[in-house]
């Protein structure tokens, strides 16, 4: 069932688990609409992706999302994940935080060029994904959540 969930949510970001096609505008709707609902929802519990999981960011995502890379032998890794935590349940139904494992997911890291841990990816809403290595205090964590946040300033017609 949690896995399910997972896969729902992810795609519903426009996060692949698997490769998809054939989007029409019902289906990216119907996604919208279920991932708001996903989002209200939130337990502000990272989504935790395991050795059979993909990444993917397919583009434009319909919120922030929010990569921790990890692993458990790792003193920075343990000292930033109740950080981590902390700050994902503070921007539950607002950003998607997502916790890989990199021994569990060598794959996955791998793929996002992952060499060192902690990394943290800070995908936002145009899907363009910045990168921080090492660990990082609340306050840089929150700064670094909060870039990635789309405005909520109404915006000016130019003249």
């Amino acid at each position: 069932m949690k896995k399910l969930s997972i896969v729902a949510v992810l795609l519903a970001s426009g996060i692949w688990i698997t490769s998809c096609g054939g989007n029409s505008a019902q289906k990216e709707a119907q996604g919208e609409e279920k991932l708001q609902e996903e989002m209200a929802q939130a337990s502000g519990e990272p989504i935790v992706l395991g050795p059979d999981d993909i990444l993917e960011f397919g583009g434009a995502q319909p919120a922030p999302v929010v990569v921790d890379f990890w692993a458990e032998w790792c003193p920075p890794c343990k000292e930033l994940s109740p950080i981590f935590h902390k700050v994902a349940d503070k921007y539950k139904g607002k950003v998607r935080f997502i916790s890989v494992n990199v021994d569990k997911c060598p794959g996955i890291a791998k793929q996002y060029g992952v060499s060192s841990i902690p990394t943290l990816l800070f995908v936002n809403t145009e899907g363009v994904i910045n990168r921080s290595v090492g660990f990082m205090p609340e306050e840089e964590l929150i700064a670094n959540v909060e870039s990635i946040m789309p405005s909520t300033e109404p915006k000016i017609a130019p003249r």
